[in-house]
């Protein structure tokens, strides 16, 4: 989603609040796919020149598999962040391009929540994970395995 910046470019010092709703693409993130809902963005955004700091809340319903069993596991993740757009961005200082007055959020809202993911992701505190003779979903029942270890 691309957010007009002209307004911050414009009036350097000045702030602008906004609000935005994404659609981000799924992913794959630590070999597990990834996939993005109710993505938002809220915060201000102010000019400082040739450039324009976002300051911004960022939050997303994410849905992956259980690390333990494998089952979907859901988890809401919530993110502050603090990003500068220019039109010359300085890949070292992670600056964000600035196309003729707009820019793309994307990147920096993905960004900011993957910093925010689980190393991994539990369907619920209590997982029993599976067997690791049969396979069978410890969750859903026991398994003969068991009673042999």
């Amino acid at each position: 989603m691309r957010i007009d910046l002209s307004a911050p470019l414009r009036d350097s010092g000045q702030s602008y609040p906004f609000s935005a709703d994404l659609e981000l693409e799924p992913i794959v993130y630590l070999d597990d796919p990834v996939a993005f809902s109710n993505v938002h963005a809220e915060g201000v955004l102010i000019g400082a020149g040739e450039s324009v700091e976002m300051r911004a809340t960022v939050s997303a319903d994410v849905t992956s598999r259980c690390a333990l069993c494998l089952e979907e596991a859901k988890a809401h993740l919530a993110a502050e962040t603090v990003d500068r757009f220019s039109r010359t961005p300085n890949e070292d200082e992670d600056e964000y391009l600035i196309e003729g007055y707009s820019a793309d959020l994307t990147k920096p809202v993905l960004d900011a929540l993957l910093l925010e993911m689980p190393m991994r992701f539990l369907c619920r505190p209590d997982c029993k994970g599976l067997c690791p003779v049969c396979g069978q979903n410890r969750n859903n029942g026991s398994c003969t395995c068991e009673q042999d270890s």
